[in-house]
């Protein structure tokens, strides 16, 4: 999401919002639904781990999209639908997460003998989370078309790709998926009620405690392998590894969390539902794809202590981190943000990080992992630096300003 410093130039655009009431606080089921969709993202995580190619890269990111969309209706859906905790919604949820972990099994053999499992859990996910939609058009004014295109025609696409042969069976997933993320660019009518509708505190909790967890499986992977191979070399990955996500986490949460909301409202108060829709469904994406290839990286790193990490690994590793700024720097400048916000930090977290690669061919894996430490540690510190300027900034303004 959006480091700190460029939140509080955003700040000024939502000064009217003092007494913005605060929202719903996340439900606990909601977070029971994400552990199933952690385990989902640690299934497809692990396909990275070794030297992964290309084609796994395509492959991680297509199994992460299908599941994504998966979260995005359910956090959606809650959002809008879940301020009372209804039997009707408990047995939604419940179904969805059984959906998600026949998913998760099926990750590792998804594209063979699985691939059944795999489609039949998506058409479920996607038929549970359209039907409030369905049953509540009066009150959203959604006409019925919608939640049938958006919900019905991928399930039945996910359903009849079970006697498709493949390849022509994942050219149908991608079409499943693209009907979705093609219609929530076409929001037409719904704009005007989602714009009063939607709970922004909600959105911003929810997905706060996803990246939270997503961290939180990057230090299960790292067990994981040191558990697994159970060295001095592996153990001082280990703990460098650790080091990295902590230092990575407090990018996101030291500053980000508070620049989300303020950066939020103020789309709200504009009325950019599009906007809106491209913080919380879209590019988070980016973000959470980012941790777990990270978490990819390094759960190789350990595995391969003292020796050369494999180059997919590395492009894990570096990719990982330029992903999340990536993600960071779009949505800055999505929430409005001035580019001179961004300038400092942006680009040295979406460019310096590929210079791992070519250092993976030179030193040990442990090194590896070091450096990133240290290009993280820098991170932290432009951020930093680039919070104190904006609030000497906005400070000066205010006193000019009487």
């Amino acid at each position: 999401m959006m480091p700190a410093a460029q939140g509080e130039s955003a700040q000024a655009g939502v000064a009217g919002t003092a007494g913005h009431r605060s929202g719903r606080r996340v439900h606990w089921l909601e977070l029971f639904f994400d552990l199933v969709m952690v385990a989902y993202i640690g299934q497809i995580a692990h396909t990275m781990h070794g030297d992964p190619s290309w084609i796994d890269g395509v492959v991680f990111f297509a199994f992460l999209a299908a599941a994504w969309w998966a979260w995005v209706n359910a956090t959606v859906t809650m959002n809008l639908f879940g301020a009372h905790i209804t039997p009707s919604i408990w047995i939604a949820v419940t179904v969805g997460m059984i959906a998600i972990g026949v998913m998760a099994a099926a990750v590792p053999e998804a594209l063979t003998e699985r691939a059944a499992a795999f489609a039949i859990g998506n058409a479920v996910v996607r038929l549970v989370w359209g039907w409030p939609w369905l049953t509540k058009r009066r009150m959203t004014g959604v006409p019925w078309w919608r939640p049938v295109l958006y919900s019905l025609v991928p399930a039945g696409l996910w359903v009849a790709s079970v006697w498709v042969p493949a390849p022509w069976q994942y050219v149908i997933w991608g079409l499943a998926v693209a009907v979705e993320i093609v219609l929530l660019s076409f929001l037409g009518s719904q704009q005007s009620w989602l714009r009063q509708a939607l709970d922004i505190d909600h959105l911003v909790e929810r997905v706060g405690l996803l990246v939270v967890i997503v961290f939180g499986e990057s230090i299960l992977a790292i067990i994981a392998e040191l558990d697994a191979h159970w060295t001095v070399p592996s153990g001082i990955t280990a703990v460098l590894g650790f080091a990295a996500v902590s230092m990575l986490a407090w990018i996101f949460f030291g500053y980000a969390t508070s620049a989300v909301e303020r950066g939020l409202l103020r789309l709200q108060l504009r009325g950019s539902v599009n906007g809106l829709r491209d913080t919380v469904m879209y590019l988070p994406f980016l973000l959470i794809a980012g941790i777990a290839l990270f978490a990819s990286g390094l759960g190789t790193a350990v595995a391969d202590a003292g020796h050369h990490l494999p180059a997919g690994a590395a492009v894990c590793l570096a990719g990982g981190i330029s992903l999340f700024f990536i993600a960071s720097t779009a949505e800055s400048l999505r929430y409005g943000a001035p580019w001179s916000d961004i300038v400092l930090w942006g680009p040295a977290g979406i460019l310096l990080p590929w210079l791992l690669v070519p250092l993976s061919a030179a030193v040990g894996a442990e090194l590896v992992v070091a450096a990133s430490v240290v290009l993280i540690a820098i991170l932290v510190a432009l951020n930093e630096i680039n919070a104190r300027r904006v609030r000497a900034r906005l400070t000066a303004e205010k006193r000019a300003d009487p």
